[in-house]
């Protein structure tokens, strides 16, 4: 049986797309056909706070004027999956701008605009996010399935920061990500060479990153 070092689960592998490729473009054409993805600036706002974007940009605009942009953020981790999370950029004359603290210090993000995506103030429920399979692993599938089940669990049972799901269910969706991602990391382990570049996006090779975090025969 492989084994996994946790160290592994604790790593983000999204990152924005290097480039507008037509896997990219195909995904975005299916969520707001009448938008292009643009690439965007991210520039912090000095009382923006990380991942409320929403709460940030109409802080922004009431305060400097401008306007809330609805879309989507796009997310690739290459060979795996690309992802569109809900989300609000700042627009004033002309120019669009990421003001909300980013996840891994990204230094732009790639946004399609979708305006029918509203965000409900009132309730502060996030739609969830849209994951499309690379079409390289088929174990992608059910990693995707259960991620979307602890998120949709969440936004279910929650009102803006206060989730009111029992521990017991929320460890078992937990368990349920951990083991297919697990999965995953298994069939890109098998997919990548020792030199080959390491599939975490780093920039070091698989041998010298994450390889010795995945053990595929004991």
């Amino acid at each position: 049986m492989p084994a996994i070092s946790t160290d592994l689960f604790k790593k983000n592998f999204t990152t924005t797309p290097e480039s507008l490729n037509s896997a990219i473009r195909a995904f975005c054409r299916d969520i707001s056909p009448k938008d292009d993805p643009v690439y965007v600036p991210v520039a912090p706002d000095a009382a923006a706070v990380r991942s409320e974007c929403f709460n940030n940009v109409a802080a922004k605009v009431a305060i400097e004027g401008g306007t809330l942009v609805y879309g989507w953020l796009i997310w690739e981790w290459p060979r795996v999956f690309v992802e569109a999370e809900h989300h609000a950029i700042w627009e004033k004359d002309g120019t669009l701008v990421d003001i909300t603290p980013p996840i891994n210090g990204e230094q732009r993000i790639l946004f399609l605009p979708d305006p029918t995506q509203t965000y409900d103030f009132a309730s502060q429920k996030r739609r969830i996010n849209i994951k499309r399979n690379s079409g390289v692993f088929f174990s992608v599938d059910g990693w995707i399935a259960a991620a979307d089940r602890l998120q949709q669990a969440i936004e279910d049972n929650s009102t803006g920061n206060q989730v009111t799901l029992e521990r017991s269910y929320l460890s078992a969706l937990g368990r349920d990500i951990q083991n297919s991602l697990a999965a995953v990391f298994v069939d890109l382990a098998r997919a990548t060479r020792p030199n080959d570049p390491c599939f975490c996006t780093s920039g070091k090779k698989f041998k010298k990153c994450c390889g010795p975090l995945v053990q595929l025969y004991p």
